[in-house]
């Protein structure tokens, strides 16, 4: 049986495709994005005068790359990463991420 989902579910669903609208706007446009959640949403609204009917589920940084000039010539500086092996796993936490032609056979 069908049931209506709570106000802010929807909500927070919603957003979600917004900022993914967004962030691919922002990437054709040669921008560097980076959504973030589980920041203080409080202190946001406190900061940015939100009214308290509305609430902040994640915040986008946006951007463009730093670039660092060293004798008049212009290079792209990375800054640190993790390795992906530190962030991306496969099953369980600290299972390797493997990307085999056999795993995708099996869907």
């Amino acid at each position: 049986m069908p049931c209506i989902e709570p106000v802010q579910a929807w909500s927070y669903k919603n957003t979600g495709i917004i900022a993914q609208t967004y962030v691919l706007a922002a990437t054709s446009h040669g921008l560097g994005t980076c959504i973030m959640e589980g920041m203080d949403g409080r202190k946001i609204k406190e900061l940015l005068r939100v009214p308290d009917r509305y609430a902040v589920p994640l915040a986008i940084a946006t951007g463009y790359e730093y670039l660092e000039e060293d004798n008049n010539d212009t290079k792209e500086v990375h800054t640190p990463r993790l390795p992906i092996n530190e962030v991306c796993f496969g099953d369980s936490f600290g299972v390797p991420l493997t990307f085999t032609e056999e795993a995708s056979t099996k869907e």
